[in-house]
């Protein structure tokens, strides 16, 4: 005998749709379906075969342990500016808000993991003060800034100069007007440079001989981050901090090193939250995906990266979050918008492709008028060009 398993899809095709369980399956893990109602539940959705596909069935049953936190005061709109800094988690997010046409600054100094280092980078922006050559060092036919992620490297010291303080300068620039930080931190685990011990943000693959590695206490991190969020409060009071540590696990520092890095980075947040807590707010990326989702299906390859499956459904709780009714119907107009125009023509349909490029124009143009502060100009160009080539 098979019981069906059912959940809220359609269950007019239940081959397809439901995992069976062997009833003897059941009868040997009582300890997993731990009740006589559940079991009967079971059978009673069995023996109903002739229910329509708009039924829907909830059992009472969670497989996962939801994470339950208080929203915000605030909302994020299309009319925010965003700023994102910190671990790769911080671009995972900001390159969706950023493809749903918020305004936001991904990364500027480049991906940043450590919170010493993220630190660093908004006090040098808020300071204005510059990358001088003497910060730089010279490693396999490339100039290097400790300040900057490895994309700044380059073959002309002049350009890597250049480069980095027009980066400081924007942000600087950015800052003052931001609305919102997106502070992600990924490890506590840093590397000081022996000559100077100073702590960098990036080693650019020079011999670990040259670095020591130590773990930031709590008490550094909350000491680093009150000190300049009392400056950026100074500098642009109406900011707000949303903090978060990423889930993205650092395999090199050990299984227990990783674990005693993320519990230093939650309880350092936890302080700073506490100092400031009409200004910052905690969002529990880290706590998703261990607790929620917690499994190796929502890691990529490495198992130590979130699959891009884990990053939708995070992301689907950042904008519940963060988002209101309005912004949230305007983020997935957009959303269809730039979907539709990522994909390219492979048939020749003259009709079909005059349909669709009239489809989506109307769609932009609507936008155009309701919503004039959306950039849709790339989409646009391109179903422009696509209508006139065919």
């Amino acid at each position: 005998m098979y019981l069906f398993v059912m959940n809220n899809t359609d269950i007019q095709d239940k081959r397809k749709s439901y995992h069976i369980v062997n009833n003897n399956l059941i009868n040997n893990h009582r300890q997993f379906f731990n009740n006589d109602d559940l079991l009967n539940l079971l059978k009673e959705v069995y023996s109903k075969p002739n229910l329509s596909n708009k039924t829907q069935l909830k059992m009472s049953i969670q497989l996962t342990t939801k994470v339950n936190f208080e929203k915000p005061s605030f909302r994020i709109s299309h009319q925010s500016k965003v700023l994102m800094i910190g671990s790769c988690f911080s671009d995972n997010i900001g390159k969706i808000l950023h493809d749903n046409k918020f305004d936001t600054l991904l990364n500027p100094f480049g991906v940043l993991y450590n919170p010493a280092s993220i630190n660093e980078a908004i006090k040098r922006c808020l300071t204005l003060t510059p990358i001088i050559e003497e910060e730089l060092i010279y490693h396999n036919n490339l100039w290097h800034s400790f300040d900057f992620h490895g994309s700044f490297s380059q073959a002309n010291k002049d350009d890597l100069l250049s480069n980095a303080n027009k980066t400081i300068e924007n942000t600087h620039a950015f800052l003052k007007s931001t609305n919102y930080i997106f502070v992600t931190f990924g490890t506590s685990w840093t590397y000081h440079h022996t000559d100077n011990h100073k702590i960098v943000a990036n080693c650019h693959k020079l011999p670990a001989s040259v670095f020591t590695r130590e773990r930031l206490r709590v008490e550094d991190i909350t000491s680093q981050w009150n000190n300049t969020l009392n400056k950026l409060y100074a500098f642009n009071p109406d900011v707000r901090i949303i903090f978060t540590v990423s889930p993205v696990k650092h395999l090199k520092d050990g299984a227990h090193g990783n674990q005693l890095s993320k519990a230093t980075l939650l309880l350092a947040i936890d302080e700073i939250v506490k100092r400031h807590p009409d200004k910052l707010y905690y969002f529990p990326s880290y706590e998703i995906v261990n607790d929620e989702l917690r499994d190796y299906r929502f890691y990529a390859e490495d198992m130590a990266h979130i699959s891009d499956t884990a990053k939708i459904y995070i992301y689907d709780i950042f904008k519940q979050t963060f988002f209101n009714s309005t912004t949230l119907q305007l983020a997935e107009a957009i959303d269809k918008i730039t979907k539709a125009t990522s994909h390219r023509v492979l048939h020749n349909n003259k009709s079909e492709i005059k349909k669709f490029t009239e489809t989506i124009l109307k769609k932009i143009e609507k936008l155009e008028i309701t919503h004039p502060f959306i950039n849709l100009h790339t989409e646009k160009e391109y179903i422009n060009q696509l209508k006139n080539k065919h």
